[in-house]
């Protein structure tokens, strides 16, 4: 494993990757998910358009996406998702259907394969060359198995998740842990994500340089500026000098 390699204008020890929309295509994920919903809930779900459940789906994950919940009331976070999905469609929402929902999704959504393209051989290279880690947003019982479903649970020498520490992206705090847990300086720690408000800001006031992977061109909206910005996730590997152009 290579220490302080060169990258333009910055040199890196570490990186520290996001991993919903940066590895796993979570959006990809809830369409295949609401599909297999849909087969598995046919009373439940089976009324509606693809169209009409993706959109039902959409507001329900909007409302609570802000949420901060904790071990003791994930339940309850997903059942309140889940509950406004069945208001959404115009259904009852009562503790069984709800309970059902939630139950289909779980079981669906961290097993289905949805990598971002190139997302294997990206943090394969980078593990190669550089000490690497996950740092997310995430509850534990699903993200610890979507890593497993992508094959990339044991790729990372540390996996920091925010239900676990106790803070979210973007307050800096849960950066400086990720640093410490890779054993990296700040100032040397690369951290790859698709968010501008967790990762970009997050990162930047940790002291901490960015790769932000904007895929779907979302706009500046603060004064924090990423190291790089990249469309594709394999393009990363180019600007660290570990692909050929």
């Amino acid at each position: 494993m290579s220490s302080g390699a060169q990258t333009p204008g910055v040199e890196i020890d570490g990186i520290l990757f996001d991993v919903d929309e940066t590895l796993f295509d979570r959006r990809r994920a809830q369409r295949l998910v609401l599909v297999q919903m849909q087969q598995r809930l046919p009373t439940l779900l089976g009324h509606v358009s693809s169209e009409e459940l993706s959109r039902a789906w959409t507001a329900s994950d909007k409302a609570t996406e802000d949420h901060v919940f904790h071990a003791g009331d994930l339940r309850a976070a997903r059942d309140t998702r889940s509950r406004i999905l069945l208001e959404e469609l115009g259904r009852p929402a009562d503790a069984e259907s709800t309970g059902a929902i939630t139950d289909a999704y779980l079981d669906l959504y961290a097993v289905v394969e949805a990598p971002i393209e190139g997302a294997h051989h990206v943090v394969e290279r980078c593990g190669e060359a550089f000490c690497i880690g996950v740092l997310s947003n995430a509850y534990p019982d699903v993200q610890y198995r979507k890593l497993e479903t992508l094959g990339l649970h044991d790729a990372f020498a540390c996996i920091l998740l925010s239900e676990e520490f106790g803070a979210r992206k973007p307050d800096p705090s849960i950066f400086l842990e990720g640093c410490r847990q890779l054993q990296v300086e700040p100032a040397r720690c690369l951290y790859v994500g698709d968010s501008y408000r967790n990762d970009v800001v997050g990162a930047a006031a940790a002291g901490m340089p960015c790769c932000w992977f904007n895929a779907i061109s979302d706009p500046v909206t603060g004064s924090a500026k990423a190291t790089i910005e990249i469309d594709r996730l394999s393009d990363l590997l180019l600007w660290l000098g570990l692909a050929a152009e």
